[in-house]
């Protein structure tokens, strides 16, 4: 049975019970429990469980929430999978009668075993990667971005023909400050640009603050340090994509001594810039210069993975609407992980688990949503694999009527929270954080909006890529990631494990209790009231924040700053209307007049995001003129295409660009007007200091009764 009709029958087969907001609020609040997490978490970070072997842990996904009252279906869909086959990192040194100087490891050392029947955790390798066997000399590029070659071939280095050994990119402080994450395909793509024969990546202790080894601390398990064996999986293009070129990824361990052999040989790091300070390894004695290295010293380069046919599967659990049961809010996280995955992956999934459990709670006293809410357990984001994409289009009645998906990746992996997404749904994560305490114990009974800014960065994370970046459906991710002086979190490593959760991640389940408090919720503000809360003069402030990034000799942004006036204008008069609206429903809530409007107002919102889409994408995945696909430890700006375009220095391009987003921004403007009223451009630059002050209180309000 199609989704939709399977929604509409439930809703009128179940008898609803009214149950106030406050009650409602009550139990979500309290029904979340640290030991419940534990336990989901231990489940699902027992075995082997990547991208392909989801099917026993999405069946019992599927059985735990039908027990909790939630109707769910497992879904399955084909996919190119890819697994490890023949790989190898090996340092050689041709003028030795053998040659093999170190062979790099492919498995952590002291990695946990898989529980009793279980499927075995596998060896590292990066997904999509070129196939191909080289050998070759080599140089190190520091991060292996555009800018680090340039650096190279300005010091007369050849990189072409040679294997680049460059530093993981995951949570770069020094990139952030520099504004120049990038991820790790990108380093795949710049290589493979600047002809380089392979690439090897590692994580370099730089990335973990004071807390390495190098500063006294023990390495995990037996303290907060980054050990030296963990190596960090990844994926590198997308599905049944690879790149020309090969790559590894290597323990900081085993970098060590291929980094070595290039002491003595070509510039050291210390002789360019800022971007290439602060390696991590000098108390190795590495002393971080670019090489080549010589002629007979080499690495032997081999990736050769496999690549069977397979299934991913996605639990879709559906909660039927009680007034608008085809208006759809979304929640979710995906359930494969690279590792055991306790921090990446699993978090998201126990977290899920529990807010799951708190509205079967609230269903089975009466309560009933507005509008129908869908929660989906998916497979399938470690190796970009098109599952989610599949299951939206085998359900394309949800292009007309899902306003929202709300993303969890990492519900606890440390204390920084990061909320990113569409500015749509400010409103409702502000609610969500009003209500949740922050769980450090210096705060002071402050709430995660007192603590949060209450802005909704640019980007997006997880399955959230997908159903903002391509399919344009409203989005956030957000969550809890390793912050500033916290320990290193083991990315995409067997060392994201329930112990080192206990130990250093989470140890007592209160930032995955806070993640899950706050999604359910926020999904309950979407969900319970006739409209949807959302402000959509939101959107007109990101865009005339991020004017100022839009810089090009010859670009003329006229007709952007008009088009964001006008926006500005129309969305505070938008915003004043459904604020009445909402004001005369609450005084009649069964007036069948007033029920209409808020339908015609829903469907708006629902539409603005689908707007922003690119009419000629370069790329079918990246479809958002103004989101770009970037994850949550990305620094990023809005209008990814325009800004590619003035990066490459295309004045063509970015023209093309610029009246693309002024057309669809002119669009939404349409979209929103109101029988009689009639838009004058006004400058958001020459906004007096009280009207300042009246946007900020309107994007930052909580009466979420009357709206949010």
């Amino acid at each position: 049975m199609p989704l939709k009709h399977l929604a509409t029958l439930l809703c009128a087969l179940s008898p609803t019970v009214a149950l106030s907001q406050d009650a409602v609020q009550d139990i979500l609040l309290s029904v979340p429990q640290a030991e419940k997490i534990r336990e989901w978490s231990h489940y699902y970070t027992n075995g082997s469980h990547l991208s392909g072997q989801g099917l026993e842990q999405g069946q019992w996904t599927k059985d735990l929430w039908e027990g909790f009252g939630i109707q769910a279906n497992l879904t399955t869909h084909e996919a190119n999978l890819t697994y490890p086959g023949d790989h190898r990192v090996a340092l050689l040194d041709l003028n030795l009668k053998d040659p093999l100087v170190q062979e790099a490891r492919r498995i952590e050392d002291t990695a946990p075993g898989a529980g009793p029947g279980q499927k075995p955790f596998i060896p590292s390798f990066f997904a999509w990667a070129g196939v191909g066997n080289v050998t070759a000399q080599y140089v190190f590029a520091n991060f292996g971005l555009r800018e680090d070659y340039d650096d190279l071939l300005n010091a007369n280095v050849t990189v072409r023909g040679r294997i680049a050994v460059v530093k993981t990119v995951f949570g770069s402080s020094l990139l952030r400050k520099l504004h120049m994450g990038v991820h790790r395909q990108e380093q795949m793509q710049v290589a493979a640009e600047y002809g380089l024969a392979g690439l090897i990546v590692y994580t370099d202790p730089q990335l973990d603050g004071e807390l390495t080894e190098a500063n006294g601390y023990e390495a995990f398990p037996d303290g907060p340090a980054r050990p030296p064996s963990m190596i960090e999986r990844g994926v590198m293009s997308f599905a049944g994509s690879t790149f020309a070129i090969p790559a590894m990824p290597i323990a900081f361990a085993d970098a060590i001594p291929i980094l070595r052999a290039l002491n003595g040989y070509g510039p050291s790091a210390t002789e360019f810039g800022e971007r290439w300070q602060g390696g991590g390894l000098n108390y190795k004695d590495v002393h971080y210069n670019v090489g080549p290295s010589p002629n007979n010293i080499v690495l032997n380069l081999c990736n050769k993975p496999i690549f069977p046919d397979g299934q991913v599967h996605h639990v879709i659990g559906t909660i039927p609407g009680s007034t608008f049961p085809d208006e759809v809010i979304m929640l979710g996280t995906h359930r494969d992980s690279w590792s055991p995955g306790a921090g990446d992956g699993s978090s998201g999934s126990s977290a899920l688990n529990e807010v799951a459990r708190s509205f079967g709670t609230a269903l089975a006293q009466g309560w009933a949503p507005s509008r129908t809410i869908i929660l989906a357990s998916f497979e399938g984001v470690e190796f970009s694999l098109p599952g989610t994409q599949d299951w939206w289009e085998q359900n394309h009645w949800l292009n007309t009527s899902a306003f929202a998906y709300l993303n969890v990746v990492s519900a606890g992996a440390g204390s920084k929270f990061h909320v990113q997404g569409s500015p749509l749904l400010g409103r409702a994560m502000r609610y969500g954080t009003g209500l949740v305490l922050d769980p450090n114990i210096n705060a002071n009974n402050q709430t995660m909006l007192d603590v949060w800014d209450g802005e909704v960065s640019i980007g997006t994370g997880g399955d959230a890529s997908v159903l903002l970046g391509t399919e344009l459906l409203s989005s956030v991710d957000f969550g809890f990631s390793a912050g500033e002086g916290d320990p290193p979190f083991p990315y995409h490593s067997l060392y994201d494990t329930d112990e080192w959760m206990d130990c250093y991640g989470d140890p007592n389940r209160e930032y995955h209790l806070t993640t899950t408090k706050i999604w359910s919720l926020a999904v309950f503000a979407l969900a319970n009231d006739v409209l949807i809360p959302v402000t959509t003069n939101e959107y007109a402030v990101l865009l005339q924040g991020s004017l100022e990034s839009v810089d090009m000799p010859g670009l003329h942004i006229s007709s952007m700053e008009n088009a964001i006036n006008d926006l500005h204008q129309a969305t505070l008069t938008f915003d004043t209307y459904a604020d009445n609206l909402g004001s005369q429903i609450l005084a009649q809530p069964d007036e069948p007049k007033l029920l209409s409007k808020a339908r015609e107002v829903n469907q708006k919102y629902i539409k603005i995001e689908r707007i922003f889409a690119d009419p000629h994408p370069q790329s079918s995945s990246d479809r958002h003129l103004i989101i770009p696909r970037v994850p949550y430890y990305f620094q990023s700006s809005a209008f990814p295409a325009l800004q590619e375009s003035i990066a490459a220095g295309n004045l063509s391009a970015a023209e093309i660009y610029r009246d693309r987003i002024v057309g669809r921004i002119q669009e939404v403007v349409a979209l929103l007007a109101l029988e009689g009223t009639k838009i004058r451009p006004k400058s958001l630059l020459h906004v007096t200091e009280p009207e300042e002050l009246s946007i900020i209180s309107r994007c930052c309000s909580l009466q979420f009764s009357i709206r949010g």
